[in-house]
């Protein structure tokens, strides 16, 4: 009958030299960097890739957003809340285009353009009195989709800042996901 290694190391040496190489292990890999850091590297990569894309004929800065669609705000209007006539909104008439090689779903959720009331973010709206929902669907290359977005006001005079909706990345920094062609300050008094 022959012996086990266990058998020959007692059982908390063992554990005690296991616990030992483990962290020996750990600490010299510590340096190389993480998981978490090879994400973010190749994450800056590919939106430096996207980034040195051109569009065709868009307008705009020149970059695709990530998302491939960009918007153009094509008026302005006050209105209210269907289910709650209390509640003042500004609903932009918007145009969504596909600005990549690829096919792209484009939405009318209120994300895609952010808008703010003295530095403060206006929530969207769902319903608006006297308005069908706008579709959401996918769009080939150079197609464009009409819709509107509509976001609750906080007051009545304030005027309201438009720009491009975004997405937090893990590094905490603000990225354009969606593009607006004309970002834009609107005077709620001329509507």
């Amino acid at each position: 009958m022959g012996l086990s290694t266990t058998a020959l190391i007692p059982r908390r040496a063992f554990l005690a030299l296991g616990l030992a190489a483990g962290s020996a292990c750990l600490t010299a890999c510590s340096g190389k960097g993480s998981y978490d850091d090879g994400y973010a590297a190749g994450y800056a990569a590919a939106q430096a890739d996207a980034a040195g894309k051109e569009k065709d004929g868009s307008g705009g800065n020149g970059d695709i957003p990530a998302s491939g669609i960009e918007y153009t705000i094509t008026g302005a209007q006050r209105g209210v809340e269907q289910l709650d006539h209390s509640k003042s909104l500004l609903i932009l008439n918007v145009t969504a285009k596909n600005v990549s090689d690829d096919l792209q779903d484009a939405h009318f959720a209120g994300n895609e353009i952010l808008a703010f009331q003295d530095g403060k973010g206006l929530n969207s709206g769902v319903l608006v009195e006297g308005l069908d929902l706008p579709e959401s669907r996918q769009i080939q290359p150079g197609a464009v989709l009409e819709g509107w977005l509509a976001y609750e006001l906080i007051d009545e005079t304030t005027p309201v800042e438009c720009e491009a909706g975004g997405q937090t990345t893990s590094s905490g920094d603000e990225n354009a996901f969606y593009g607006l062609t004309n970002p834009q300050t609107i005077d709620l008094s001329t509507l």
